[in-house]
């Protein structure tokens, strides 16, 4: 029989293992083998159901921090989610864009366990913020046929570094989110090994940038990307960067 923490935790496997695909790794457990955890794969890109008890606020959604040129970007990767065939009907395209929540084990069933082990209060660091437009404001679209992704990226006034520009590590943080989210998935659970970052350009704080990224290699339980910030035209570089995530067993989260 299985014990009540492992009970708690299969429910939100899939959205622990990377905050901004909560939903997108459909994973399947095999409860019969030495190590459940090791037999959890993903199985499609095809949105799977919410697997908590209540329905979270997904902030990659508008809202009205966002500029204008936000959401013309916005609505023109959302235009590629669905086209329509020559007989006139609607059929998913090949980009989706990923929900993004701030936590995830508020809404997970069997959270009372889960309570011991982590506090209460923690929140995803992107999505910390709760005034709009203040910090981080972006949205995720995935092309997994051509195992790529963009993010449409704007910065609030709480991101400053050098005066009027957008602070460094702020940058890194997107870069950061942006490769993991590709790399999870399309590896499944992974943890960010190495990011290698050129600074190229400032981004002016308020601007909104584009964040491209798309898989290299993987070699065994390493998977490679490589990742490019640029102006919403593309004629302007910020930053370039590289990124090695690791593969992992979702028991590694809990120490286990």
């Amino acid at each position: 029989m299985m014990r009540p923490v492992a009970k708690g935790l299969i429910s939100i496997i899939r959205a622990f293992s990377n905050p901004n695909v909560a939903g997108i790794l459909r994973l399947q457990t095999q409860w019969n083998s030495p190590s459940a955890f090791q037999n959890i794969r993903p199985l499609s890109m095809t949105m799977s159901l919410w697997p908590f008890s209540a329905q979270p606020r997904d902030f990659s959604l508008p809202n009205a921090s966002w500029s204008p040129e936000m959401l013309r970007v916005y609505d023109h990767y959302i235009a590629l989610c669905e086209v329509e065939t020559i007989g006139g009907e609607k059929k998913t395209g090949p980009w989706r864009k990923l929900p993004s929540y701030n936590r995830t084990l508020k809404y997970a069933k069997g959270g009372a366990y889960l309570s011991k082990m982590i506090q209460s209060k923690a929140r995803l660091f992107t999505r910390s913020v709760k005034e709009h437009g203040a910090a981080f404001e972006y949205v995720i679209f995935v092309n997994k046929q051509e195992k790529r992704c963009v993010c449409v990226f704007q910065s609030g006034h709480l991101l400053e570094g050098p005066p009027g520009h957008v602070h460094g590590g702020a940058i890194a943080t997107m870069i950061d989110t942006v490769t993991g989210g590709l790399a999870a998935c399309l590896s499944g659970p992974i943890m960010t090994a190495n990011l290698n970052i050129s600074y190229r350009s400032p981004i002016t704080l308020g601007s909104v940038v584009l964040i491209y990224s798309a898989l290299d290699r993987v070699e065994g339980r390493k998977t490679f990307l490589t990742c490019r910030v640029t102006s919403t035209d593309e004629t302007k570089l910020h930053t370039e960067a590289t990124a090695l995530f690791v593969s992992i067993n979702v028991g590694h989260l809990f120490g286990t």
